[in-house]
């Protein structure tokens, strides 16, 4: 039995980048799921829009593709929250990006994937908690009085990305809405939201958010069973229970046929 390990790429923003910091977060927790069956690897790249992804994401899979292109077995693509920032400043002109350029970029490393025999899970941006991100971007030198972005905004970045995974027929995690249901939520309530201060119509979201952007690890953990639940659906040859672990189980290695039992 061979020892090579196919591999399963979390590709994103700082959201996938800080997604291994929790002992059964969304990195960690796939990787334990995948333990002796995928190499799950970490490609988030804090700060980076649909525009740097779509740059970046060839030269990495040149990197992590063998000649056959048949190693790089899954893929999430989590980009757009970045894009749907709507803040007036200079660092606005290097990370939002208009929803059609956006679709465009996703539709662009879609069709890579699928080009290389990999199969993409993608996610679009979810919930926002203004309030929140107010104060993170204040202690960044960035203080605005207009949102970051809305739920809305963000809520038409995800249903762009639904549509292009709908174009290709490939997985859709739908973390606006998952976060909605978790937090019972009507879709009224969290497209009113906003940060305006002592406003009636601001909806907490911080068990799910800790700055208003990035995720607790409750959110983490949501986000980790909502990929697996779409690799069971879209691609069940693929779920961790299809694939056979590497080397025999312990208790079945024959001391007496150490090379026969262990690598049969």
């Amino acid at each position: 039995m061979s020892l090579h390990y196919d591999k399963f790429i979390l590709f994103g923003d700082s959201i996938t980048q800080f997604s291994s910091a929790e002992p059964n977060g969304f990195q960690s927790g796939l990787q334990n799921l995948y333990m002796r069956k995928l190499d799950v690897l970490n490609r988030g790249f804090s700060g980076y829009n649909s525009d740097h992804a779509a740059l970046i994401l060839p030269r990495i899979l040149e990197q992590e593709l063998n000649v056959n292109k048949n190693n790089v077995k899954l893929i999430t693509i989590f980009i757009g929250t970045n894009d749907a920032f709507q803040i007036e400043d200079d660092i606005n002109n290097i990370q939002a990006v208009p929803v059609e350029r956006y679709k465009q970029n996703l539709s662009k490393m879609t069709k890579l994937c699928l080009e290389n025999n990999i199969k993409p899970i993608i996610i679009g941006p979810t919930l926002h908690d203004s309030k929140l991100s107010k104060s993170l971007l204040v202690e960044k030198g960035r203080p605005t009085n207009k949102d970051a972005t809305t739920n809305s905004r963000n809520l038409q970045y995800s249903n762009t990305a639904k549509a292009v995974a709908e174009e290709f027929a490939v997985a859709f995690v739908d973390l606006w809405d998952a976060f909605r249901q978790y937090g019972g939520w009507s879709e009224e309530q969290l497209l009113k939201s906003n940060g305006t201060v002592d406003s009636q119509h601001y909806v907490h979201l911080d068990e799910l958010l800790v700055d208003g952007i990035h995720f607790s690890p409750t959110a983490y953990s949501i986000f980790r069973d909502k990929v697996v639940e779409s690799i069971s659906k879209y691609y069940p040859e693929l779920s961790a229970d299809s694939i056979p672990e590497k080397l025999a189980y312990w208790h079945d290695i024959n001391p007496k046929d150490l090379v026969g039992s262990i690598f049969k």
